[in-house]
């Protein structure tokens, strides 16, 4: 699992990036890809992904004077922005679209692409947005369970609980067995 490594360079990067283009240009560089990573798997597609990375980055950018290090790492903080800007992104799609079962935009044009992990991205959505959260931080970013618990605001224990949970479920609609203990 990968630990919370901090550049050494970051946290003056973070202090020149309020008044320097370039510092802020190169924190996008450093942490864009996993942040989009991040919003594909929760959002589904290519251009609410794209949109919820760029929200991210422009209000990190409004309210960059208001980030304390206090022994958070600055991607966590982004990671707590973009969760943010996700769940609405998610809530305000739910009121307007209706969701069509089975269907996944990889960003190929072709929806029917790698069938199983689509599926499994399909049914991803499916669950409360916490678990989302939790498995996709944990499972596809591959951060520790104390990175997925300084970003959302749980304890250790409330984040396996809430990964138990969500891989259960995934395990049980996908009819891969029953509940494990």
């Amino acid at each position: 699992m990968a630990e919370t490594v901090v550049a050494p360079d970051e946290a003056g990067l973070v202090e020149r990036a309020g008044h320097d283009p370039e510092a802020f240009l190169e924190l996008y560089n450093r942490h864009v890809n996993g942040l989009y990573r991040f919003a594909f798997y929760r959002l589904g597609n290519r251009e609410e992904a794209e949109d919820a990375v760029s929200q991210t980055f422009l209000q990190a950018m409004r309210y960059l004077d208001r980030y304390e290090q206090r022994g958070i790492p600055f991607r966590h903080w982004l990671y707590r922005i973009a969760a943010g800007v996700i769940s609405r992104a998610a809530d305000y799609r739910r009121r307007e679209i209706p969701l069509t079962a089975g269907r996944f935009d990889t960003g190929t044009g072709d929806p029917e692409a790698l069938p199983e992990r689509l599926d499994l991205a399909a049914l991803l959505r499916t669950l409360p947005a916490t678990q989302q959260e939790v498995l996709v931080l944990r499972y596809v970013q591959d951060l520790s369970l104390r990175e997925v618990a300084q970003i959302t605001g749980r304890s250790e224990g409330a984040v396996k609980q809430l990964a138990w949970r969500g891989l259960r479920t995934l395990r049980e609609r996908m009819g891969i067995g029953g509940p494990q203990g």
